[in-house]
């Protein structure tokens, strides 16, 4: 047992420090958690903090959030505890009961309020020969370049249709690997197209479109291929990856393929808590729905940052604010027209930047690029080694189950180590293309993370 804490903020990215840095100003006694050994989340992974590493994120891209993550790991009154994961989030009559553990073993936190700030990651897609080893998600192979700059392969290949495969594949150049090219499997019209629908949104948001156009020079200045209209249909090897395949015939050699489709919110705690949640139209992931303030309809529980849906850092950022406003107005340390005065510039500025986040979402779209690329023998749950094909049999052979957690009993999906995150949007698609409603997904369970039975044993 850690003692009780007047709030407890799961996940240390720019939303969890934000809403520390404004809940410490005022007095609270707050504990923030997170399974990364230090501070600053995907976007600012750091390296481990016995190894140094020289330029460690350098340009313009990361100055800001660097400062507040500066800020934020001198906070006085924040107790940090890095290298933990929250297996379960339990709602009692006076407070929340946070179960999780860390190399030490098993703790429970106490606290009157909390936060999860628990970020995104990659949205999985099945695709023939995306189980061969080489095969990566984007983010994946650009967290081994920010945490320690480690190359992870000699020659990368990047498909998808996020933006930010420019961006990796710029930062895979600058640090000295060989980018065989990066495929968009959206045609360049389709993506001017988009921006043309709001001409004037770029002027407001003027970094993105820098780095992004930034990137794309360098890429073809290096003399790095950057093709859309491309879409990836296969990757092809026998014991780890060799080349990837696209429709038009087209393989490209690279010992490492990273795709890049969109990301899904990390969401297990508020689900497991009994929180509303909502579907991501796009990708088809489940964010918690909350109010003006951030809450959750759990009282006391408040939701900021790709937890609530996937906008990127400086919406995230704003989030974490505002959710801390309402904690300082929900305690009585604020009182309505001051917590209004304060969140009005951040609710102005969330505006401007969600509509930028809603442009690129539409731009990135990947419903058309992975429509029909997994066949039958492609597994889609990797935990248990279950097809789509197979899945289409227990659906067909038990009169169709309606939801994924009825497809769960008959067919072992979700079942695995990672409890479904891998495979559920994916599971939930296919109820879908086979005529039933995709539901909410599997019956969000403890733990929500993997966890040795030893640190649950008394």
């Amino acid at each position: 047992m850690s003692g009780m804490f007047d709030l407890a903020i799961v996940g240390g990215g720019p939303a969890g420090q934000a809403a520390a840095q404004i809940a410490c100003a005022a007095g609270l006694g707050v504990v923030m958690l997170d399974e990364q050994p230090r501070m600053g989340g995907q976007i600012l992974r750091q390296p481990p903090s016995t190894l140094g590493v020289r330029d460690w994120l350098p340009g313009a891209t990361y100055d800001d959030l660097k400062a507040q993550l500066h800020r934020s790991e001198a906070l006085n009154g924040l107790d940090w505890r890095g290298g933990v994961s929250v297996l379960g989030l339990f709602r009692q009559p006076d407070r929340f009961d946070l179960l999780a553990t860390n190399r030490n073993g098993r703790l429970t936190i106490q606290a009157r309020q909390v936060l999860v700030a628990a970020g995104c990651y990659d949205m999985p897609t099945a695709f023939p020969g995306w189980t061969l080893p080489g095969v990566m998600s984007a983010g994946g192979v650009q967290a081994f370049l920010k945490s320690q700059q480690i190359v992870p392969g000699k020659r990368f290949a990047l498909a998808g249709t996020h933006p930010l495969q420019l961006l990796v594949a710029d930062q895979l150049r600058k640090a000295g690997a060989e980018v065989a090219g990066v495929h968009f499997a959206q045609g360049l019209g389709a993506m001017v197209g988009q921006l043309l629908r709001d001409p004037l949104l770029p002027l407001g948001n003027l970094r993105p479109f820098r780095d992004a156009a930034a990137a794309f020079v360098n890429l073809r200045r290096a003399g790095v291929p950057v093709r859309f209209g491309q879409r990836l249909v296969r990757a092809r090897g026998s014991e780890r990856l060799e080349a990837a395949e696209f429709a038009d015939g087209t393989r490209i050699a690279c010992d490492v393929l990273a795709t890049c489709y969109g990301f899904l919110p990390q969401a297990d705690l508020p689900r497991q808590a009994g929180c509303a949640m909502q579907r991501c139209e796009r990708t088809g992931g489940l964010a918690a729905v909350i109010d003006r303030w951030q809450r959750s309809s759990v009282q006391g529980l408040s939701a900021a940052g790709e937890t609530t849906g996937v906008a990127g850092a400086e919406v995230a950022l704003r989030e974490g604010r505002l959710a801390a406003i309402g904690i300082l107005l929900a305690d009585g340390l604020l009182s309505e027209s001051e917590a209004e005065r304060r969140a009005a510039p951040i609710r102005r500025e969330l505006a401007k930047l969600q509509r930028f986040a809603d442009l690129l979402a539409r731009i990135a779209d990947p419903r058309t690029a992975i429509a029909g690329l997994a066949d039958d023998a492609t597994i889609l749950c990797r935990c248990e080694d279950v097809t789509r094909g197979a899945l289409i049999r227990a659906i067909r052979a038990t009169a169709g189950p309606e939801d994924a957690s009825a497809l769960k009993l008959v067919s072992r999906a979700g079942m695995g180590v990672c409890q479904g995150r891998s495979c559920e949007h994916a599971v939930r698609a296919l109820l879908a293309e086979q005529g039933a409603a995709p539901g909410g997904g599997f019956t969000a369970r403890f733990p929500a993370r993997p966890v040795a039975i030893a640190d649950l044993i008394d």
